[in-house]
């Protein structure tokens, strides 16, 4: 039953993930228009475009934000293994539920809290361009919602390791 619900889980963390990572290809592109742009006007023709700054420190936000989950998904976050690669292999197995424990823990509260922030977006504009924070925010409760999906995937993948030598198979 948790290997089922870890693949149905694994599945959908893969789509947000991809679709996250294409957006996120999108974004760095449009980021890099902006900024080849606003390098043009400002020395090609002495006119500076007041907007590009703020929008690609948003786009770059979001970016890091989209991508985060599939990063975390295949652990391409940086870590330092020297002491982890020393522990027996059951401590090393308790460990990462350990982790993965308080990665969701935090995250959850994270999430909590993201709500809130997008709330008080609403409120406020953007200082050059006429969008309203929350727009820009929405990222954040995007990512740590997704980062709670993938550590209950790891949670459940590691649940599934740590009661299940690897001889023994699936009837």
């Amino acid at each position: 039953m948790l290997a089922s619900l870890q693949g149905a889980l694994g599945k959908l963390n893969y789509g947000i993930s991809h679709v996250g990572k294409s957006i996120a290809g999108v974004l760095l592109a449009l980021m890099l228009a902006m900024i080849i742009a606003q390098v043009i006007f400002r020395y090609g023709f002495n006119n500076s475009l007041g907007w590009t700054e703020e929008l690609a420190k948003f786009f770059m936000v979001w970016i890091a934000c989209l991508v985060a989950p599939w990063a975390y998904r295949e652990n391409l976050n940086v870590s330092i293994e020297l002491f982890a690669d020393a522990l027996p292999s059951a401590l090393l197995k308790i460990s990462n539920l350990i982790i993965s424990l308080l990665v969701l823990l935090i995250s959850s509260i994270f999430l909590l809290q993201s709500l809130d922030f997008v709330q008080g977006g609403w409120q406020i504009y953007a200082s050059s361009l006429p969008i309203k924070l929350a727009y820009f925010y929405l990222c954040t409760p995007f990512v740590f919602g997704s980062l709670c999906l993938v550590a209950i995937e790891k949670l459940l993948e590691q649940l599934i390791s740590l009661f299940h030598s690897p001889n023994q198979h699936e009837m």
